[in-house]
């Protein structure tokens, strides 16, 4: 009598298994995805709220300077030139920050995928850097790829 040594798989065991793989991948891979964008999106945030901070430093440090340029200073880093560089981010990243009477009053944050607008402030408004958030940002397009100008 002849022995049936059966090893390995089926045909249809492999694909059982391959479908079932399929399938458990195209649930995972938007959760996935999604983990990557907001992982992208709060380190953006994160540098606009550093050169945010960067820029009250050095707004408070060089008013501290016998010729101090007064309330109203712009600080702005774009690809053609540099206003007041802040000295705080690479090449990719470009910003413009505004003083009014010593205060924030715009920024304009923008690397290779995002561009961060502030909100219009009231008169005599300020913006505070619990004011930054995701929502205010917006993928950068041809449109507004050169919207941060220091000129």
């Amino acid at each position: 009598m002849m022995k049936n040594n059966k090893k390995g798989f089926t045909l249809v065991e492999l694909i059982a298994v391959i479908a079932i793989l399929s399938i458990l991948l195209i649930m995972a891979l938007p959760q996935v995805l999604n983990l990557y964008n907001d992982t992208k999106e709060g380190a953006f945030i994160t540098q606009v709220q550093s050169v945010y901070k960067a820029a009250e430093e050095k707004f408070v440090s060089d008013q501290l300077l016998p010729d101090a340029a007064g309330s109203n200073v712009t600080y702005c880093h774009d690809n053609k030139e540099e206003t007041n560089d802040l000295g705080v981010t690479n090449d990719d990243v470009l910003y413009k920050i505004v003083f009014e009477n010593g205060k924030i009053t715009s920024i304009m944050v923008m690397d290779s995928s995002y561009l961060y607008t502030s909100p219009a402030v009231s008169d005599g408004g300020y913006i505070k850097v619990s004011d930054i958030v995701f929502d205010d940002a917006e993928a950068v397009s041809s449109t507004n790829q050169n919207s941060i100008a220091c000129s």
